[in-house]
């Protein structure tokens, strides 16, 4: 069966230089919608190639109801917060998995997440008790759990951590370690703001996510 699939994303801005090395560490442009050349193919980024260079703001979710409906929620929503600066980024190496990761909270962005998860989620189809046991995980809480049945996603609320993916689960993780500070160490001192959020499609399981809509934030957006 074919399952649409919808998310809000953050997307650093297409002119950010983070914007294309992202995407070329992972070979895809969500923007674009192309495959683009891998500095290092040797490093797995497997499903999170499908997903593009991103940090989730309300996670992945079949739709209920209508894209357009569901484009002019948000920039309802968005339009109650104002752009603010984001804390400087650092390369981490969690479970295995590489990502960018804040140098420091950020209740801005918090606060903001936190809004999208509840007042988008009247567009989230909830997912049934077989899809339920698909996404959860052994190392999941019991709270996560709870928030995975309640919200869709495990990692909401005190559990949200704002994260760009880098790789799938990597074999021997400390070996990659250079060449990913390496190729990502310049841009990561540029600073930078969160003035919009992305809307994303999956069409179907077989095909990645692609950007539908660009939402600024704030009342003159």
């Amino acid at each position: 069966m074919r399952t649409m699939r919808v998310a809000l994303y953050y997307l650093p801005l297409a002119d950010d230089p983070l914007w294309e090395c992202g995407s070329r560490w992972l070979g895809w442009d969500s923007r674009t919608v192309c495959a683009v050349s891998r500095p290092h193919p040797q490093v797995p980024a497997g499903r999170a190639q499908a997903y593009g260079f991103h940090a989730t703001i309300k996670a992945p979710m079949p739709l209920q109801g209508t894209l357009a409906d569901l484009e002019a929620a948000t920039r309802s929503l968005l339009q109650q917060h104002e752009p603010f600066r984001l804390p400087d980024l650092r390369l981490v190496l969690d479970d295995a998995f590489l990502s960018l990761r804040l140098t420091q909270s950020c209740p801005e962005l918090h606060a903001l997440a936190d809004a999208c998860v509840r007042e988008l989620d009247s567009f989230r189809r909830p997912y049934n008790e077989e899809e339920l046991q698909q996404r959860s995980r052994a190392s999941y809480s019991e709270r996560q759990r709870a928030q995975l049945r309640q919200w869709g996603y495990p990692h909401v609320f005190t559990d949200f951590v704002f994260h760009l993916t880098l790789s799938d689960a990597v074999p021997k993780p400390d070996a990659w370690l250079p060449q990913t500070q390496e190729f990502f160490s310049e841009v990561l001192l540029r600073p930078r703001f969160l003035r919009s959020l992305a809307l994303l499609v999956q069409d179907d399981a077989k095909n990645p996510f692609r950007v539908i809509a660009e939402i600024p934030l704030g009342a003159r957006g």
